[in-house]
């Protein structure tokens, strides 16, 4: 729990170092005049996508940034909010120019999944003063609604005529997304895939962006259809960098669902972009049955993952690089932006080039490289079998790339190879000993109408070929788009010096005098900004002239203006919005200029961090104003106490340390039990669990937790601060949509902190050991309910979702007893769950009643499915989960049952605990259906396991059933015991049906059963 190191200070100093850091702040802040400014910068994606260095470019007459002003996007997609213009969420309003219907019954979106796609490209951001917005958010929007909800299917047109259709819509829409594809022709050339490359290849100048689809770690993990069209532009996703789980936190790394390949080979997709946890625009009015977000932020935006967020994205930023090209005289085909967009792609390093593509979108690399750089972006005369088109470079020391992009003639599928007209990159080096193919290849790629080649130590002064070849062009001639330049140098700053920056890499770079020099916090270009303006962590981009000096650079960093809302370990910030922040190594935490210790950042402290955009990493904190109060308590529980209650643990087994008030008195007033941090080594050395009573509530922690707390807590206290909240009787959002979950008194908060005298604070959210719990619900708060479905749940900050633990809950006792490792909102809820399916159906209550203990799910949201067969591994699992016995994949041993399938940690758990075995050949068969002979012998061990009860392997009874002599030998026992027991009886009259299979209904019966007879034999 408590892992925080400080130095030690003497007591009497406290106040004065709480007085000093009050001082240190500005007048203002200190006088209290400085007014409440909370924003919340949450495009993340945006910055890792180098974005708000076009959003503060000064480009154009009217000296704006580019926020694709005078482009249109297409985007086909299920629908539109609530299908109606005056109902239209606010950031989309005043950007769509039109509709049209392809589904026959109207424009609204089912599932938010269209309304979140065109928040993410078009999004103003009027209902968060900007914060929260899309990449190109002066563009306009064309939507092509394609969902039909009588028959639950996307209706699309031929996708020549869909794109066809948005060619000739308002504004001349020349960018169109498709989040969208057919899962029955995954990686294949198929007619949708020829469909799409013959509309670009009869019109060059639209850009067509496919999702790769999300099915990577599955049977298809190619990209969906039509993503394998060669004038598409593919996109895949990257992880995100908000944080929320393992696949958010690393913009460099390709999110394991994200779809890539196809089936002869060729490189798909051609780009990645954030897709995990993508911020954007919710639904108006929210259907919680369909909606797809995977967390809530507030009532107008949400989170959803998925290559559908990242080709949103990606369409975004290709509408501010069209904006920039026009404004700059050109007339940009599909195949230049494809171009361009390849250009300033950054490899993801240590990824394979398969996996990524050409790399993770960076537009800021490409337009500097143009605007402040040497590279030029060409649409290049159409060439011949056997002709081609020569230019020259000269080197100056840095690396080089050049991207060669065309829109290939459409191929009949099922005939012949993909590639029709194939052109080749190349570059020749000195004297013609250097020679570079495109895409690595040697004389040539013979697959894709994409190549890239990077030159990466250019020599200085030596002048480079590069040939555009007509290696085989059978419809020609074959036009083509060239972009070629010296790359631009990025990193992230650890500081700047003089003249000298130096990065977080170690490499170091001396600047002349003369440098441009650009720098952009958030989305706005500070006025007269130099070389000290630049801060810690923030995203440089270089640019070098002919001599390989820097020429020109811009810094890119964002700020977060919020109040502390918790500390977790020594380097986290959750702040007024939930959303969690990472400190980078290295970073400062400052007061007025002075720099302060991570343990004297106070909660509920205003601050201002700033941020690097790309990482999302904080790499200063700036406090600008201090809490009203300080939470600094006088102890409740003297030293003296805690010694006697240590005394007492050698009779008791447990130290027990307990304060009154608060909820005892039906008041929902909250209380704090505090204990002095230095009575933590009596307590580690003691041994023995510490168990924290208030009214209501038991903590029970290990020993072992408190010996993480050193001497740099001397001084300080332990608190556990619980607060209670009554809800009446609301329905509570869970995981499970069509779950009601209803309130068994008050919800209860749980908050450890480590408190010093200064008012500085540390939470503590996350415990190394399990911790037990236990909630008392009051007497009477179950009337009315059916004690079966009641169960603990844990209140998941970020998804905005109750999140079920387990089911042990005592009727006689009112105690419901958890396992935690995270603290934070409990409740006892009971809850209510039915299928369309099983009404009248004689298994109806013993269903719901294990649906509701989260052992049974449906095979669909609406059905159950009662008549269906059960394999091994569902039967197993139901078992397990009915038991309330921890998972354990690392024990399911067998050769058809890796450790990430969907039932290896229930089956692992079973054999772990003697209740399950595999075959004799070493499987287990988890997707055989099981026999009713075998699921008796399975439920005897079960109700052997944790018995006190003796259950003898008596002989079986005779004339239990007509067909007994069908028994199995090794099932007779097991089928006798269990059915005296009463967890199984006979199908129909005196026949067992050793043999027949089991139905889901029967399952979920057994289980009830096997409830009550653990409960009646505890």
């Amino acid at each position: 729990m408590f892992i925080i190191k400080r130095e030690r200070y003497k007591p009497f100093l406290y106040c004065l170092i709480f007085l000093l850091v009050c001082l240190m702040l500005p007048w203002p802040v200190w006088a209290d005049a400085l007014a409440s400014s909370y924003r919340f910068e949450n495009n993340l994606a945006a910055g890792i996508m180098g974005i708000p260095g076009l959003w503060a470019l000064a480009q154009g007459a009217n000296g704006a940034g580019l926020t694709g002003q005078g482009q249109v996007i297409a985007v086909a997609d299920a629908g539109l909010d609530g299908g109606a213009w005056e109902s239209l969420h606010p950031d989309l309003k005043d950007r769509l120019v039109g509709v049209k219907d392809f589904s026959g019954d109207g424009w609204a979106d089912p599932n938010g999944h269209g309304t979140h796609i065109a928040g993410s490209i078009v999004g103003t951001g009027a209902r968060s003063q900007g914060a929260v917005k899309g990449i190109a958010p002066g563009a306009g929007l064309y939507f092509q609604a394609t969902y039909n909800a009588k028959d639950d299917t996307l209706h699309i047109p031929s996708v020549y005529e869909l794109l066809l259709d948005a060619y000739h819509a308002p504004g001349q829409p020349r960018i169109h997304v498709n989040s969208w594809g057919a899962s029955f022709s995954d990686g294949i050339y198929d007619w949708d895939t020829y469909s799409m490359d013959k509309f670009v290849w009869e019109h060059p100048d639209m850009v067509v962006l496919k999702s790769a689809g999300n099915g990577y770690k599955t049977a298809k993990p190619f990209v969906s259809s039509p993503g394998a069209a060669k004038n598409a532009i593919t996109v895949g996703s990257t992880e995100g960098a908000r944080g929320v789980d393992a696949g958010s936190d690393n913009p460099d790394q390709v999110a394991g669902f994200s779809s890539r390949g196809t089936f002869d080979g060729r490189i798909k997709p051609e780009v990645l972009a954030p897709g995990t946890w993508i911020l954007s625009t919710r639904k108006t009015r929210p259907d919680p049955a369909r909606d797809n977000y995977i967390g809530m932020y507030n009532q107008f935006y949400g989170y959803m993952s998925g290559t559908s967020m990242s080709t949103a994205l990606t369409a975004g930023s290709l509408a501010l690089l069209r904006q920039y090209l026009q404004q700059k005289g050109h007339s940009p085909s599909a195949a230049q932006l494809k171009a361009l967009l390849i250009f300033g792609a950054r490899r993801l390093p240590g990824v394979a080039a398969v996996d990524q593509g050409f790399g993770r979108v960076d537009v800021e690399q490409s337009l500097i490289a143009l605007e402040k750089g040497d590279a030029r972006s060409l649409d290049g005369q159409g060439l011949k079998t056997g002709e081609k088109v020569t230019y020259t470079f000269t080197g100056n020391g840095k690396p080089f790339k050049a991207v060669l992009a065309y829109t290939d003639y459409p191929k009949t599928p099922g005939i012949g190879k993909d590639l029709v007209n194939d052109l080749d990159l190349k570059i020749t080096g000195p004297g013609g000993k250097e020679v570079y193919w495109g895409n690595g290849y040697i004389d040539g790629d013979r697959l894709n109408n994409t190549e890239e080649i990077i030159v990466s130590d250019t020599k200085m002064g030596e002048t480079y070929t590069i040939e555009v070849i007509g290696q085989q062009v059978v419809k020609g001639p074959q036009p083509f788009a060239l972009v070629y330049g010296t790359l631009p140098y990025h990193g992230t700053i650890r500081e700047v010096k003089d003249n000298t920056l130096t990065f977080t890499n170690g490499d170091v770079f001396k600047l002349d005098a003369g440098v441009g020099v650009r720098v952009v916090g958030g989305d706005a270009p500070l006025k007269n900004a130099g070389l000290k303006d630049i801060p810690a962590g923030a995203e440089v981009y270089l640019v070098f002239d002919a001599d390989g000096k820097v020429r020109h650079l811009d810094a890119l960093y964002t700020t977060v203006t919020s109040k502390v809302q918790s500390k977790e370990g020594n380097n986290q910030l959750i702040i007024f919005d939930g959303t969690r922040w990472t400190l980078a190594d290295g970073a400062g935490i400052f007061v007025g200029g002075n720099e302060i210790k991570w343990s004297e950042l106070p909660i509920e402290a205003e601050v201002k961090m700033t941020v690097n955009p790309v990482t999302a990493r904080v790499w200063r904190v700036d406090v600008q104003g201090l809490p009203d109060h300080s939470p600094y308590i006088p102890l409740p529980i003297s030293d003296r106490e805690v010694r006697q209650a240590i005394e007492s643990s050698r009779n008791t087994g447990k130290v027990v340390l307990a304060a009154g008030g608060g909820n005892e008195t039906g008041e929902d007033k909250p209380v704090t039990l505090a204990i002095g941090a230095a009575m933590a080594a009596e307590l580690y050395r003691n041994g023995r669990p510490v168990e924290l009573k208030l009214p209501g509530l038991s903590v029970e922690i290990p020993a072992a937790e408190f010996g993480r707390i050193g001497q740099s807590e001397q001084g300080a206290q332990l608190q556990m601060r619980v607060a209670w909240q009554s809800v009446g009787e609301q329905s509570l959002p869970g995981t499970d949509p069509l779950m009601y979950l209803r309130p068994v008194g008050k919800l209860v908060e749980v908050r450890p902190a480590i408190v010093w005298p200064d008012g500085s604070q540390l939470a503590v959210s996350q415990s190394k050991n399990p911790v037990k719990v236990t909630v008392t619900s009051p007497i009477g708060a179950t009337a009315g309910l059916n004690i079966r479905k009641i169960g603990a749940y844990r209140f998941n900050e970020m998804t905005r979702q109750w999140e079920f633990i387990n089911s042990d809950y005592n009727p006689d006792t009112g105690k419901s007893v958890f396992t935690v490792d995270r603290f934070g909102k409990f409740a006892v809820l009971e809850a209510s769950r039915t299928f369309n399916d099983i009404t009248g159906h004689w298994a109806k209550p013993n269903i719901e009643i294990m649906a509701a203990r989260h052992v049974v799910r449906g095979v669909t949201p609406e059905t159950f499915g009662p008549n269906e067969m059960v394999t091994r591994g569902q039967f197993t699992v139901m078992l397990v989960r009915t038991l309330g016995l921890p998972e354990d994949p690392a024990a399911a041993r067998f050769s058809d049952m890796p450790q990430d399938y969907w039932c290896a940690g229930a089956v692992g758990a079973g054999v772990k605990m003697g209740l399950v075995a595999g075959y004799s050949n070493g499987a287990f068969g988890p997707n055989d259906p099981i026999t009713r002979e075998q699921m008796a012998a399975m439920l005897v061990r079960a109700i052997r396991l944790n018995s006190n009860r003796v259950i003898p392997d008596s002989a079986p009874r005779l004339g239990l059933f007509a067909d007994e002599n069908t028994i199995a030998p090794w099932a007779r026992t097991s089928v006798s015991i269990i059915v005296q027991e009463g967890l199984m009886r006979g199908r129909g009259e005196n026949v067992f049906a050793p043999k027949a299979l089991t139905t889901r209904a029967e399952a979920a019966t057994v289980m009830v059963r096997l409830l009550e007879y653990r409960e009646n034999n505890r």
